[in-house]
């Protein structure tokens, strides 16, 4: 890569840190190929054959999606090849398939224009929805009616060939676009829409594709063929670099590939650190098909397992008590010693299964997580009455989410009494069950010494602590500057958190991505924290980066860090620390 000092001033840009790595190439913008759809009136004699070519185009659409999955699955395996289960299943929703009948129908108009109308008519149903997991939906509806009119219209969607070391910029790619590209020699992803949790980020990462998102203004002024580096890790992106430059990130790439290979020698061997300390690496799970990697990856248990998770995007329902006593089972005998915490239904009032889903003017703020679950006793108690039978197979630790009053603890907690009771569970299957909360909104921090005095154990729940604690959606790219894990708020919440533990002798688990980033590592470290659960993927890395951390160095950086003002200012001090 090359970039001619005379001709060009090198730019740097920041946006959201999507998918790590550091990533060489020129400049390719991608073009939308296909032109927005005609309208055309149709005749009463044409609705059949309109009608007819939807359905041709949804098998055709079918056939590619189902090919371009099992290429996907050949490059990472079947670990995120289940992400493009929906945009297949979307193919035979029976919402979506009348509604673009029904408008060919009712209005005499063309295939194109139908499902045009029908995908904005679906996509306005979600626009006062805040929730993140609804969000994702919107997106599957978008790429299937994107994919559909493609089809219909003889311009399908591609994505260009890729001849040399390139970097795509994009107002936004689909997630099906994406996991069909070969990625030898796309080097880098940046566009100006897109979330960390959006498919495809989580595409990107598995292919291994750094990824910025929320940089509106390099889209503005990037020119195709130009020389760029994205820098994944910490959300950057710079063009027409400095060969300065591009000597100081080909250093920061051979670091973190270094780091990478360490990481998956070192996955059978101890977290210990350089001076001797003991660290817990736990796995956090969300679908059955991860399970078998949890041990493979170096962790010693299950620290999380998101039991909504076992409910279908489709279900009209929540599964019964027998289907989830079984997931629970399966889970527990995948721990690698038989131990694994469940997390409760984590569900926001708008996020339900079919019918029981409700509108609330601010879900983000309203009935969520341990709220909904206790206020919903029949579903609480089959959950419970699931896992304590599953709880034969091994140890139980049940967690509540988004807690904020002891009196939630409490409630939750005669819940499982009555449950253990109903059953005619004996003294040996109780001391199974262990009961905790989850700190992740800043009510939970001040009270952390009176929930950790009546939990068996406590686990932060980093990803949404940063968000609260700062009033940051992280899936907001015009805030995505405030997602900031060394902020001084967020070290001083985690210290109140740390205390209480230790001051009451409680577990304490740091549940999360934080911990995967080695400057937080070093920070959580230094605040005491020794026991993480993070994604598999992301264990082999985290113990390579313990076992070349000190304790002692850790402690005396974060004496330093708690008095300073920037999480600017705490990452360079943990710096002076971790240089070679």
């Amino acid at each position: 890569m090359s970039s001619n000092p005379l001709t060009n001033t090198e730019q740097h840009f920041t946006g959201l840190a999507a998918s790590p790595g550091v990533g060489f190439g020129q400049v390719v913008r991608l073009v939308p190929q296909s032109r927005p759809p005609l309208f055309i009136h149709v005749l009463p004699h044409r609705v059949t054959l309109e009608i007819e070519r939807v359905k041709r185009a949804m098998q055709r659409a079918r056939r590619h999606l189902e090919s371009i999955q099992h290429h996907f699955r050949e490059q990472v395996g079947h670990g995120s090849a289940y992400l493009l289960d929906p945009y297949i299943l979307m193919l035979d929703d029976a919402v979506l398939t009348q509604a673009i009948e029904d408008n060919i129908r009712q209005h005499r108009i063309n295939a194109e224009w139908a499902v045009k109308r029908a995908v904005e008519s679906l996509l306005a149903s979600f626009d006062n929805i805040q929730d993140a997991y609804l969000a994702q939906r919107r997106d599957d509806i978008r790429d299937v009616g994107q994919r559909l009119i493609g089809i219909l219209s003889g311009q399908p969607m591609r994505m260009p060939q890729l001849d040399t070391p390139s970097i795509l910029f994009a107002d936004d790619i689909l997630p099906t676009m994406l996991a069909e590209v070969n990625p030898t020699n796309l080097n880098g992803l940046v566009t100006d829409t897109g979330g960390v949790m959006t498919h495809t980020a989580i595409i990107a990462r598995s292919l291994g594709i750094p990824a910025v998102f929320g940089v509106q203004e390099a889209l503005n002024q990037a020119t195709e063929g130009a020389a760029c580096i994205v820098d994944g890790s910490h959300g950057e992106v710079i063009l027409h670099p400095r060969r300065a430059t591009q000597t100081v990130y080909l250093g920061r790439r051979a670091a973190e590939q270094r780091l990478r290979r360490d990481g998956l020698s070192v996955a059978r061997l101890p977290a210990v650190t350089r001076d001797g300390i003991a660290c817990h690496l736990l796995a956090n799970v969300e679908i059955q098909s991860e399970l078998p990697g949890v041990e493979r990856c170096g962790a010693q248990s299950i620290g999380l397992f998101r039991s909504e998770f076992i409910v279908s995007s489709d279900a009209s329902s929540l599964p019964d008590e027998d289907t989830q006593c079984a997931a629970y089972q399966a889970v527990i005998t995948a721990s690698p010693d038989h131990t694994a915490t469940i997390r409760t239904f984590d569900f926001s009032s708008d996020t339900l299964p079919g019918e029981t889903r409700i509108v609330e003017p601010n879900p983000a703020l309203g009935l969520h997580g341990v709220r909904w679950w206790l206020a919903h006793e029949n579903v609480a108690k089959t959950q419970l009455r699931a896992i304590v039978r599953a709880a034969a197979s091994g140890r139980v630790r049940i967690l509540l989410p988004r807690v904020t009053c002891i009196t939630e603890l409490r409630a939750a907690r005669e819940l499982l009494t009555a449950v253990c009771r109903e059953l005619g569970a004996d003294d040996r299957l109780r001391r199974r069950l262990e009961l905790g909360a989850m700190i992740e909104m800043p009510a939970a921090v001040f009270i952390a010494d009176r929930l950790a005095r009546e939990s068996d154990f406590l686990s932060i729940g980093s990803n949404d602590l940063v968000q609260y604690v700062l009033a940051s959606d992280r899936g907001n790219e015009r805030v995505s500057y405030l997602q900031q894990p060394l902020h001084p708020a967020v070290l001083a919440s985690l210290n109140l958190v740390v205390r209480a533990a230790q001051e009451t002798k409680k577990p304490l688990t740091m549940c999360g991505e934080m911990a995967a980033q080695p400057v937080c590592a070093f920070a959580l470290l230094g605040l005491g924290i020794r026991r993480f659960s993070l994604s598999p993927a992301a264990l082999p890395q985290l113990k390579s980066t313990l076992r070349r951390l000190s304790v002692r160095d850790a402690e005396q950086f974060m004496a330093q860090a708690l008095t300073l003002d920037t999480a600017h200012a705490i990452e360079a001090c943990a710096q002076t620390y971790l240089k070679p």
